[in-house]
């Protein structure tokens, strides 16, 4: 555990706490943040962020406090007044018709085999002759855009219903590369995801370019009628699908309110092809491992889908108490951990794809909704890189098209898996840092899947 006073600040105000007889739990979220993004093939944003941001709850009978402070904590009576307004807050909070639990950890826990100090501290001009290199090798006639995110979360927490404390300590970044062409509009997209440095190559984006851009350049869009096919997913793609099902679909309290679409099925049910298996899993190395939740719960890995059977469901501290269910780990921002296993199929979608005839390729899917979360109904268009596949065989790039269709369905049609895994970066720059990356196949096939629209162009 790195040393830190504010550690020693908010210790001795949780022994207060405890002299007092206050339930509080401490949570002190510490990010070192660095956004760089790219417009017309130049820097037009350059920023970095060091906050720290300490959040209270109190615990009063059955009302809860919450108050969050940012700022650096430079005394123990920083953490005093914010406990202070915490306990104020409880006392005027609402009245829950259950009984809250305290949040804390309930052992010592360490985490920070993710750590990579050259990219915590990643110097600005490193990402700048970066970009540089990319642009002028992929053509210097295309228009640039994208973002690099990159920086470190640390994590302390404890309460006053014992002495053990949780601490996190992880670094990850997140690059967007997005090639436009200037008159046909079409663009190409890459992106990197990785919590050391030294993962990221200049290469990895070039390649990607140059290998798409003479199916681009040299090919009229193709435009799909509305219909059933087979259709390829990405990495990407496979994310925002699983990601959109899984927040729904898994979430104790979606399941308990009747609002999730598996809510008809019972632990046990077969609820896809005995190909698919999902975990949360919080030691794969392809996502950004947390070793305990928001309320201090260890993580360990937990399945969802165990070779097509329904084994899991996800419950945060609160609903678990409302509803008197085990605690799962899963009070948290995001389900940051999901992995979908790998497959048998051949890493290279090309040759797994001969003989199957016509394929659409849909590496990601753009603006993705549920609009109806009973049903398991999921929306949204591609945009990006998207092809038609013939036998193995690129045949043109695909105008934006649609699929609406229920998840269920999909996972239940599925006929490849690649036996290539990626980690996919899930995160959101606009918010504290809160890194998540789902550990993906590189492609997923799957048939009959409904495309209800595609547009006249890119």
């Amino acid at each position: 555990m790195r040393n830190c006073k504010a550690f020693d600040y908010i210790r001795e105000i949780r022994d207060y706490a405890v002299e007092k007889g206050i339930q509080a739990c401490f949570h002190l979220h510490i990010e070192k943040s660095h956004l760089m993004r790219i417009g017309n093939s130049s820097v037009s944003l350059n920023t970095s962020e060091h906050l720290y941001r300490l959040q209270i709850e109190v615990l009063k009978g059955r009302k809860t406090g919450n108050h969050t402070q940012m700022g650096a904590i430079e005394s123990a009576g920083y953490v005093k007044r914010a406990l202070d307004i915490a306990i104020e807050k409880a006392e005027f909070g609402f009245e829950n018709n259950y009984q809250p639990l305290l949040k804390g950890p309930s052992e010592n826990i360490e985490k920070s085999d993710q750590y990579d100090e050259s990219l915590e501290n990643l110097d600005s001009d490193y990402k700048v002759k970066f970009f540089k290199r990319i642009i002028e090798e992929s053509g210097t006639q295309y228009s640039y855009s994208g973002s690099w995110s990159s920086g470190s979360v640390e994590i302390f927490m404890i309460s006053t219903a014992n002495k053990y404390e949780a601490w996190h300590l992880g670094t990850d970044q997140k690059l967007i590369m997005v090639l436009q062409h200037p008159v046909k509009r079409w663009e190409l997209k890459k992106e990197l995801s990785s919590w050391r440095l030294k993962d990221f190559k200049e290469e990895d984006v070039i390649n990607q370019f140059k290998g798409l851009l003479p199916v681009y350049e040299n090919n009229e869009g193709y435009k799909i009628e509305p219909g059933e096919y087979t259709v390829a997913f990405g990495a990407g793609a496979i994310s925002e699908l699983l990601f959109a099902c899984t927040e729904i679909g898994f979430s104790g309290h979606a399941y308990e309110d009747k609002e999730s679409w598996l809510c008809k099925n019972k632990i046990g049910d077969k609820i896809a092809d005995k190909s698919i298996t999902i975990t949360d899993d919080p030691d794969s190395d392809l996502v950004f491992g947390m070793a305990f939740d928001d309320a201090g719960t260890k993580r360990k890995k937990f399945p969802l889908i165990e070779n097509g059977v329904f084994k899991g469901l996800m419950y945060s501290i609160q609903t678990a108490a409302k509803y008197n269910k085990p605690l799962t780990g899963h009070t948290l921002l995001y389900v940051n951990n999901v992995v979908l296993e790998k497959g048998n199929d051949n890493p290279d979608l090309l040759e797994s794809l001969k003989g199957l005839g016509k394929v659409l390729y849909i590496p990601d899917i753009h603006y993705v909704g549920m609009p109806s979360p009973t049903k398991g109904i999921l929306t949204g268009s591609s945009r990006y890189n998207a092809v038609l596949i013939e036998d193995g065989n690129i045949i043109a790039p695909l105008f934006s098209c649609r699929i609406t269709e229920r998840v269920g369905k999909i996972f239940n049609n599925i006929i490849r898996i690649s036996s290539k895994s990626e980690s996919y970066n899930m995160s959101n720059t606009y918010d504290r840092r809160s890194p998540f990356a789902l550990g993906m196949p590189s492609y997923i096939v799957a048939k009959n899947v409904m495309m209800t629209d595609s547009a006249d162009s890119f």
